[in-house]
């Protein structure tokens, strides 16, 4: 009886898929409204476009693009994640994002400088569909 219970169980282990960084894709475009809180500059809303343009396993690199009233400013990010990406964490030259990834389509980030000038934002991104025709 015991040895037909663990052929069961292994059964059902071998046969259930296991989700793995393939699973997750992130590259392509993703914009959404940012709101953000700064000890210098106050508060301020706007567009985010985070555009992701390689992945390689638990990695990716891209950039933010977001807007000012002052101009668009465009920064490098690079990012990993765990496998089904689950926590996901990026960096750019000066601060750290904390990524979730809601469905395959929807990505909620927030970022935060610390030093002199601390900042904070966060959006919800949408994946924007492919513009070529």
């Amino acid at each position: 009886m015991k040895a037909l219970l663990y052929a069961t169980i292994f059964a059902i282990l071998v046969s259930t898929p296991v989700f793995s960084a393939d699973s997750v894709s992130l590259v392509g475009t993703w914009a959404g409204q940012r709101d953000r809180i700064a000890k210098v500059e106050g508060r301020r809303g706007g567009l985010a476009t985070l555009v992701i343009t390689e992945q390689q396993g638990n990695t990716f690199v891209g950039r933010l693009k977001r807007s000012n009233s002052t101009g668009d400013e465009e920064e490098p990010l690079w990012g990993a994640f765990t496998p089904g990406g689950k926590l996901m964490m990026g960096s750019d030259e000066e601060g750290t994002y904390i990524f979730t990834l809601i469905n395959r389509n929807t990505l909620d980030y927030c970022y935060s400088e610390a030093g002199a000038s601390p900042r904070s934002v966060c959006a919800r991104l949408t994946r924007q569909r492919d513009q070529r025709r």
